[in-house]
């Protein structure tokens, strides 16, 4: 699944990050969704071409919960 935004990649490239062992000092809200998340939903995410993205995409309320929950659902 690619990114929304470039905000979007950027995140999940340090959630990415963080599940390979390389950056060790990430706050916790991104340790927290590292755990959460597969190592190939993040790796999907991070790999997304910033070209065409917006900065930033208008978020719905709780998106990112309601997707999860949705992959929870779905496996």
């Amino acid at each position: 699944m690619p990114a929304k935004s470039k905000s979007q990649q950027r995140l999940f490239g340090m959630v990415h990050a963080v599940q390979k062992g390389e950056l060790k000092d990430a706050s916790p809200k991104i340790k927290n969704i590292a755990k959460r998340i597969s190592k190939k939903d993040a790796e999907d995410f991070a790999a997304t071409g910033h070209d065409g993205l917006p900065e930033r995409k208008k978020r719905k309320k709780n998106s990112f919960e309601e997707w999860l929950k949705a992959r929870e659902r779905d496996t």
